[in-house]
């Protein structure tokens, strides 16, 4: 019998699994195999799954209460919970030591449905502390698993609308919540991104680390209309003119890292910025109460003059800022578009 490379590291896999099982502590496996055995793996800690939508899956099934660490990437695929439950009697599947997990997919579509299949048993996750979902849905019943108890960072990208789903949960045991969207990906969110975002950040007193970061092309909404008393950190990666930033600044009144993207399509632009800049103090005559302490900003001077001399021009007007934001310490600045 002639086996291809893929079939071959498939049946590898599977012989080593079931050669090693009781010493396994750590199971990464990013192509298909068919596991005809539990596996017991009871001292596994670490579990790294790919799955496709492409391909017939026969996963094993896997005891859950040594994991520390799961990650599931999947490749716009319903995943279910099945794997990890010993029994078709059990009512639950519990993760007695799971502190890290993470779930990546692919899909887009919102009409999609759940990309977690609903469960017939509950789940349990008592020690959770670091939750990471990326495109990914979950069931009410799994959300108020996952996120109760003592998660400590909560990181999501993806749709705003499943967000704010998500972020109904208490955030209370929260010290970090990560949220990131872009606009690339659910165009047809662009209007509800700014009224979603406010709900969401509006919820988040006490939260030591909140951070948003926005990835669009041309995202051309009027950011003063945000409401995010408590946003410590933001990214934009769009550009927006300087004169636009400090009116929305006001609105986020706890930030204190911020990167950004301005952008000028001619020299009358450029000069405004500078001069904005240069004479900070006669336009505003006091130092705001900005807490910002870092600021990393790209600048897209689009041609209107000669790169290094636009890039000399903004360094020094720029770190004016530093008295009209008194508690500014670190500016990192560079002439080309960035994304961050």
């Amino acid at each position: 019998m002639v086996l291809n490379p893929n079939e071959y590291f498939q049946k590898l896999i599977v012989e080593l699994a079931i050669e090693y099982d009781n010493q396994l502590t750590k199971f990464v496996c990013k192509m298909p195999a068919t596991y005809p055995y539990t596996l017991t793996a009871p001292n596994l800690v670490e579990l790294d799954l790919g799955l496709s939508c492409d391909i017939d899956y026969n996963l094993p099934t896997i005891f859950p209460q040594s994991l520390q660490r799961i990650n599931l990437s999947l490749d716009d695929v319903q995943f279910s919970w099945d794997m990890f439950r010993i029994g078709k009697e059990s009512k639950a599947i519990v993760f007695d030591s799971l502190v890290d997990l993470s779930i990546t997919d692919t899909i887009q579509d919102l009409d999609a449905g759940n990309v977690m299949h609903a469960n017939d048993f509950d789940l349990a996750f008592p020690k959770l502390e670091r939750l990471h979902l990326e495109n990914t849905s979950l069931t009410r019943k799994d959300a108020q698993a996952m996120m109760g108890h003592g998660l400590k960072r909560f990181s999501y990208e993806g749709s705003i609308i499943t967000a704010s789903q998500l972020c109904k949960q208490p955030l209370r045991t929260l010290d970090t919540l990560n949220l990131v969207w872009v606009e690339e990906e659910y165009p047809e969110e662009t209007d509800d991104f700014i009224p979603l975002a406010n709900e969401i950040f509006n919820k988040t007193d006490g939260i030591e680390h909140v951070r948003c970061e926005i990835r669009a092309a041309d995202y051309d909404r009027d950011m003063v209309g945000i409401d995010w008393p408590y946003l410590t950190h933001l990214s934009m990666d769009f550009i927006m003119p300087f004169k636009e930033l400090l009116r929305m600044l006001p609105k986020v009144p706890n930030l204190v890292c911020l990167d950004m993207t301005i952008g000028y399509c001619s020299n009358s632009e450029f000069a405004e910025t500078i001069e904005l800049l240069t004479n900070i103090k006669k336009h505003y005559p006091e130092p705001s109460s900005s807490k910002i302490t870092t600021l990393r900003i790209a600048v897209d001077h689009d041609e209107v003059c000669e790169q290094s001399s636009c890039q000399k021009s903004f360094n020094k007007a720029i770190e004016n800022l530093k008295w009209y934001w008194p508690q500014l310490k670190n500016i990192d600045s560079m002439s080309m578009l960035f994304t961050f």
